[in-house]
């Protein structure tokens, strides 16, 4: 798996998260993202794949979250960043 490529996109989905949030408010959805997004970029930074770092009884549910909840042409762009990271940690 390409760490700092996984590190670098998950830190830019925060970024876009943090602006949509100031934009826009927050919301619980929102929150969960960003910090399944924060643990993916943390572990990635330390050169361990966030998936096997997650409790037995942990999903990642921030593909879903966005999926279901994101719609308005400014979340669907929103949505392509975090997307982006689902397809480094699926293409280990």
């Amino acid at each position: 798996m390409d760490y700092r490529n996984l590190a670098e996109s998950a830190n830019t989905s925060i970024q876009k998260l943090q602006e949509f949030i100031e934009s826009n408010g927050s919301s619980d959805t929102l929150e969960s993202i960003k910090q399944q997004m924060t643990f993916i970029r943390d572990n990635a930074l330390e050169d361990k794949d966030p998936s096997l770092e997650l409790n037995s009884s942990q999903k990642f549910t921030y593909a879903i979250l966005s999926a279901r909840e994101f719609s308005s042409p400014q979340e669907l762009e929103l949505k392509e960043y975090i997307n982006k990271v689902s397809r480094i940690l699926d293409g280990k």
